[in-house]
Order: C-alpha cells, then structure tokens, then sequence
C-alpha cells in the first residue's frame, strides 16, 4: 500500500512538471520549423530559422547572452569554492551563512534595482566619491548601467548567485566531512589550497553540478533582471525573444519561437561548455597527481591569497547589501539632489499613491507564494519520507527540467496550451506554473538534509510502537524544523520573484510585486521603484520571521503536550 501510494505520488510531480514543458517545447519547436496551423502555415521549413539569424544585432545578442551567463556563474561559483576553503579553517560559516540568509530571500528584480541604485552615474557609489575625489557636480554622461557589455548584469547576477551557491556548499561540506581528510591531504604533501583541488575540490563539484547548471542556465535565459541592468541596443537573446512575441505580427513571434529554438540550443551548448572544463581541470590535476606534482600554495602568497578572496566575498556582500539598502532609502525620498550621500528631505508622499498601486499585487503575491511553497513543502516531504523503488533516480531527475531549460524556451509554447485550455489569468494556473519552479528548488534545499537525518531516531519511535506517519509527525518534522523553515522561504521567495511565468501564465493581466517592478524600472520615478523593491524585499523576510515564530510556538506546544500526556 506504502509503495503504491508512493508510486503514484511520484508520477503525478513528474506529470505535473514534465507534461507543460514537453507541451511548451512542442509549441515552440513546430513554429520555429513554419508548423503553425492556425496561422495557415503546414509546411516544414527551415526559413524561419534562417531569418532569425539576419535580425539586427543577433550574433551581438547571442554573444552578449554568452558571455554574462558564462561570467557571472564563473565568478560566482569560485568565489563560492574559495570561500569554502578559507572559511573552513577560519570558522566564519556560521557567520556567513548569517550575513547571506537575507540575500537569498531576496527576489533577483530587488538585486537588479538595487545594484542599478548603486552603481548608476546617480547612483550611491558615484555619490560617495563627489566631489571631492571625481570633481564632478552633476552626475557624469557614463554609460555604467547599462553598460554596452552587460558588465553591470554580470555583477548583479554575481550578488544574486553567489549565495545561493554558498549555501548549497555549506550543505555539500556536512555531506562530504572534509575533516577526516585533512589528516589525509597533509601525509601526501599537499598545501592547504592544492589540497582541496587534488583531493576535496572533485567531490564538492560532483554535488554541486546540479546547482551550478541551474544558475548557468537561469543566467543565459534571465529577461527581468537584464531588462534593468543589461543594454539595449542590442539587448540579450532572452530579452529580444521577449520582445519579438509581445508583438501582434505573427512574423514576429514566429521569429520570436524560432530564437527561442536557438536560446535552447545556446543554453545546451554552455553546459556542455561548463562541464567540458569541469572535465578537463579534473584530468589536469590527476596527471599532476600522478606525477607528484604538489603545486603547494605556503606563507606570504598563501595569506595573500586568502586575503583576496576574502575582499572579493566582501565587496560581493556590500554590493548586495549597499545595493538593497539604496533601494529601500529611495522609497522614502522626497528631495535628494546629487552629489549629496542622502537626502535632503524624508517623507511618505510617494506612498500615498504607492499603497493604492501596489495593493493588489501585494495580495496576489502573497496569495500565489504562499499557497505554492506549502504545496511544494508538502510534495517535498512526502516525495523524501516515501521513495519508490520502482522509479529510477534518471525519472527522478526529471522534476529539475523546469530549472535546467531556459524559461523562453517553453514558457511561450506552454502559454498556447493554457489559452487553449481557457485557464489563462487564473489563481490556480498561475499557481501552476509557479509550482514548476518552486517544487524543485525546495527539494533542491530540503533534500540533502532530509536524507542526512539519523534512522535511529526512526527505529526509537517504531520501538515505541509509532505507526510510519505517527514517527514523521512527532519525531522527523520537529527535529527538521529549520531546514522546513528555510526550504519554504526559499520557495516563497522563488515564487514571489518569478517573472516569465507569471506574465504568460496570467497571460499579462495577473499583476504581482516583480511584473510592477519591472513595469516602473523603465517607466517610473525612482521613488515608485522604491517602493516596489522595499515590498519585495520585505515581503520573505516576514514570511521567513513568521514562519520561524509559529514553528517555534508549535514546537514548544508540541512538547509541552507530549510531556503532560
């Protein structure tokens, strides 16, 4: 009964996440190729393709898409390596998995806004340095952000990654107990950093792959941060795509279905990039190896080299939380004039306005991210408290296809299959479509604890005559109350910051905290951006305080019940 149930739990997550992305690549991959019947087009071609490539700018697009994906993921994924080594001999982990709690709550619009905010010829940085190192008076004609080479991108999407990669690393390093290895790396003769990369380093990718291909992949395809941070004239494929099927003419979106086909095919080809490299220094350091090559890394340039990486976590950090806090003063500015450091005059005025705007999306928002991190949550623990034999871990597997595509290159064709449907604009296909997303990082965060949890706490209850669900209950659930905590924020805040899905899935008209922000980036004042990051960025912090709260309540109560009776 058990394996049944468990069986057909399994099938129905698969179904629910697999069946839309398959129905979107296929309303993708068919119009791309001139199959689009209701249009009158029922002929193969491979035209569409062709014209596709002679659009303005497109090989500029690609490469700009190319090459912030593939920088911000390389900066952030060795800043997330380096990190782990150093920390781990300075026990700064619980420090920073502290510091960097509220940086992954935080939705990526807010990030965008905030960096833009800070490092903009206006912005907070440049305002440090005026006048008195610059000499300028009013604010410089630079194209910082956005700049022509997505540098400004690179370096948000850079803050934003960052810790979401460390903190999976701090969970890959209770799995992996690098401390019995120590004594280990040490015998063969290794340094402390060629230690890690000889011996350390292959394991912590190994686990970590999943992960990084999931923020390789996001980074290709991002449209709501790039529509911020990135240029214009061109802008990346992502954002163009975007562009070409908000458009009536059906050229358009055929050509928009048909980037979409070349999107798929870049994103498949930088993982390949990524993992060909991850190969290839794996085999250069086993020949090294082999041949006792030590490459050991001691004293003066050893401290040196700590100290750089330890400035560069830094400056990540503040860029984050500088950035953020810049977008939160904005919202209560009423007159800042540059090239002073803060305002002049403080005031609610810009609210006045603001609390009727963002009163509905605030609500939707609410309603969609709450309602898909608890289902996401629940699917998570029955999904790891009831594993099935009989589906394979390559079945499995396929739960992360949402997170391992880029969204454009589904997300279109999926819109044809909820307008045909006629469920567009819905709670509950928004719900849906947030569900894709949501489920998977809460596994992604729940799972390596939940599979880490001692079984003989388990054998203890059922010694105790505790039925399967009983043990869950009372012994499992409170003993993995933080990890369930920080699993449904993190979905909460996966879903509020969704943004793709949200516009095709409400087919426009379902307005949220993250469709408005991006809507005022280019068209507002920055008071009214302000706003909207602030309600963004304090939105899953509350979740997350509330949650911790009413865990806490629940626990205490719990005990207190469990002890009298």
């Amino acid at each position: 009964m058990r394996a049944r149930f468990s069986r057909m739990v399994r099938c129905s997550i698969i179904i629910i996440c697999v069946f839309p992305v398959i129905a979107g690549l296929l309303s993708v991959f068919l119009p791309a190729f001139g199959w689009f019947p209701i249009y009158g087009k029922s002929k193969f071609t491979f035209e569409i393709l062709a014209q596709t490539i002679d659009q303005a700018g497109f090989l500029r697009s690609v490469w700009l898409s190319v090459f912030t994906a593939l920088s911000s993921t390389f900066l952030a994924y060795w800043l997330c390596i380096f990190t782990l080594i150093f920390t781990q001999k300075l026990f700064l982990h619980n420090a920073l998995k502290k510091i960097i709690a509220p940086l992954i709550v935080v939705p990526h619009i807010t990030v965008a806004v905030g960096v833009l905010f800070l490092i903009q010829p206006s912005g907070w940085l440049v305002r440090m340095f005026s006048p008195w190192l610059t000499g300028w008076q009013t604010p410089p004609d630079l194209n910082i952000a956005p700049d022509l080479y997505g540098l400004a991108l690179i370096i948000g999407l850079t803050t934003k990654e960052l810790p979401f990669l460390l903190m999976v690393g701090f969970t890959v390093l209770k799995q992996v107990n690098i401390n019995r290895y120590r004594q280990q790396i040490a015998s063969f003769g290794y340094g402390p950093i060629s230690g890690w990369f000889h011996i350390i380093h292959p394991m912590i990718a190994a686990r970590m792959r999943v992960s990084v291909l999931i923020v390789l992949c996001f980074s290709v395809s991002v449209v709501d941060m790039a529509l911020i941070l990135a240029p214009s004239t061109p802008a990346p494929l992502a954002v163009n795509i975007f562009i070409w099927y908000q458009s009536p003419d059906i050229n358009s979106q055929l050509i928009a279905a048909s980037g979409a086909v070349y999107l798929l095919f870049l994103s498949m080809c930088c993982c390949i990039c990524w993992i060909a490299c991850g190969v290839g220094l794996k085999t250069v350091f086993r020949s090294l190896s082999y041949r006792g090559v030590r490459l050991s890394v001691r004293g003066l340039p050893y401290k040196l080299t700590i100290l750089s990486v330890l400035a560069s976590i830094a400056f990540v950090l503040f860029i984050g939380v500088i950035g953020l806090l810049s977008a939160g003063i904005w919202a209560f500015v009423e007159v800042w004039t540059f090239p002073e450091i803060l305002p002049k005059k403080w005031g609610f005025a810009s609210w006045k306005n603001g609390l009727v705007t963002y009163i509905y999306p605030f609500i939707n928002t609410l309603i969609v991210g709450f309602t898909t991190s608890t289902l996401a949550l629940i699917s998570a623990i029955i999904w790891l408290e009831y594993p099935s034999k009989s589906i394979s871990k390559v079945t499995e597997s396929f739960v992360y296809i949402p997170l391992l595509l880029p969204q454009t290159g589904f997300l279109f064709g999926m819109q044809v299959l909820i307008i045909w449907l006629q469920v567009d604009g819905l709670y509950i296909t928004v719900i849906w479509a947030h569900y894709l997303f949501v489920f998977p990082y809460t596994l992604l965060t729940l799972g390596p604890i939940w599979r880490r949890f001692d079984i003989r706490y388990e054998l203890l209850g059922a010694s105790f005559g505790f039925p399967k669900f009983e043990r869950l209950w009372r012994i499992k659930i409170p003993l993995m109350a933080v990890p369930i905590i920080t699993s449904f924020t993190v979905g909460f805040a996966v879903s509020s910051a969704l943004y793709l899905p949200t516009i095709f899935a409400g087919n426009g008209n379902f307005l949220t905290l993250t469709t408005e922000a991006v809507t005022l980036a280019a068209n507002a004042s920055r008071q009214a951006v302000g706003i909207a990051a602030l309600l963004q960025m304090i939105l899953p912090l509350v979740i997350f305080i509330m949650a911790g709260t009413y865990m806490k309540f629940w626990l205490h109560g719990f005990r207190y019940f469990r002890i009298s009776h």
